[in-house]
């Protein structure tokens, strides 16, 4: 194969019979870290079929085809903003589930436009917030041999005022943790940043830098996966082959093979494998351009649409030889422009998240996300953090004296300003 396999970023929510995911699984409780740092061992009795998740009540279906379509067309943003938009990888899930959270504070004006955004304008706010109560429960325990964890958290500046409906709704459907913290203590960034750890089995491990002075809550969603693949590639088989560069060019990769009976679906545009984990409840689709098409063409016309075409038209293939690259990938994006784009624009402006605090002035500062896959002969395991900051300028307007560029100092006597000595730091030395 000439191309490296495009992993759908749609694919974050299961329906086990049709829908398929490239981060998801379950083995866990929602806020606790992913207890196995494997996927559970390969069972030696038959594996019992998954069940498919039931979503009647809640809209659900209509939620997961919006929630695709926003993938893709998430993905495409980030594509096109990126400093470095090779090997993208993203969670449309962690994201949305992170934006779900934010909702239960905007204004009626905000949350109805990232509503519209979303593709859920008729939703009610409560078949929203089911909807992902909902899904996470459900995606925990579909699949007892994949490792799933789906944490949420809440962390605010002490003494700043938030509503307590706003703690209250996000603490009962996406089962919030809520911490109150002292946000000038350096030990808060190591808090913060342990916790992404934990809730990712220390696949991302710091998302905070420092805390500036005007921020005064974080939302974080953080999802693991760790998923063994139904059909196992044996390491034996695995070579060192040229892979085509979409610039010119090659590089040696060490490519993994196996020949088994999986999905399959082509047409003029690509081919298509489906590879299952576990139980079959979760799987990855990887897609390959044909003939003289490239991945960002596969890209630019991959829609809501176009994936529900290629998902409906897979077959099983006896016999189907497979040649799939080792890759271990990590990404860094910061998707305020991205979200912006998309439609969700009223978040950064002053007087629309009154549903968290009386603040008028109280804004989204940052949407960052991290994410970690790691794929191989045994599964893939995939992690990801999305980081909401928010900020407001009626805190004090109290300056900071940060000293980490070369200064002038004295020494002086105060009460007759006398100047005792004098000097200057270009380079400090200890």
């Amino acid at each position: 194969m000439k191309k490296l396999f495009f992993i759908s970023v749609a694919t974050m929510f299961a329906l086990a019979s049709c829908l398929v995911s490239c981060e998801n699984p379950a083995t866990s409780n929602g806020n606790d870290p992913a207890d196995p740092t494997d996927p559970v061992d390969k069972p030696t009795e038959p594996i019992k079929p998954a069940e498919p998740i039931n979503l009647d009540g809640t809209r659900g279906a209509e939620k997961v085809a919006a929630d695709n379509a926003f993938a893709f067309e998430l993905f495409r943003r980030v594509v096109a903003t990126a400093d470095d938009p090779q090997n993208a990888f993203v969670s449309p899930l962690s994201l949305t589930m992170a934006l779900g959270m934010l909702y239960n504070g905007t204004s009626p004006e905000a949350g109805t436009e990232m509503a519209e955004a979303l593709g859920v304008g008729d939703f009610s706010p409560e078949q929203i917030n089911e909807y992902y109560q909902t899904m996470r429960r459900a995606l925990l325990a579909v699949d007892p041999l994949t490792a799933l964890s789906i944490a949420n958290s809440i962390w605010t500046r002490e003494g700043y005022p938030v509503k307590p409906t706003f703690y209250e709704l996000n603490r009962e459907y996406y089962d919030a943790e809520v911490q109150n913290r002292d946000f000038d203590l350096p030990a808060t960034v190591d808090q913060i940043n342990q916790w992404c750890a934990d809730n990712t089995n220390g696949k991302i491990t710091k998302m905070l830098d420092r805390i500036p002075r005007e921020t005064v809550m974080y939302l974080i969603n953080a999802v693991y996966f760790n998923g063994r693949w139904k059909y196992e590639f044996d390491k034996e088989k695995t070579y060192d082959e040229p892979f085509a560069l979409a610039g010119g060019g090659t590089k040696t990769t060490p490519m993994m093979n196996q020949t088994a009976s999986l999905p399959y679906y082509e047409d003029e545009t690509l081919q298509c494998v489906e590879l299952p984990y576990g139980n079959g409840a979760f799987s990855m689709l990887a897609m390959l351009p044909v003939g003289s098409g490239t991945l960002d063409g596969l890209v630019a016309g991959l829609d809501a649409e176009k994936y529900n075409a290629v998902v409906s038209g897979l077959q099983e293939r006896e016999e189907l030889a497979v040649k799939l690259p080792r890759w271990k990938q990590e990404c860094d994006f910061l998707l305020n422009d991205p979200v912006n784009n998309l439609g969700i624009s009223r978040i950064f402006a002053e007087g629309n998240l009154t549903g968290v605090a009386d603040d008028v002035r109280l804004v989204v500062s940052m949407i960052r996300q991290k994410t970690f896959v790691e794929v191989n002969e045994q599964g893939t395991e995939a992690a990801a953090v999305t980081i909401i900051g928010m900020e407001t300028t009626a805190l004090p307007s109290e300056p900071v004296f940060f000293a980490n560029r070369p200064f002038l100092y004295l020494i002086r006597e105060r009460s007759t300003g006398a100047i005792l000595f004098l000097g200057r730091m270009d380079s400090p030395e200890v």
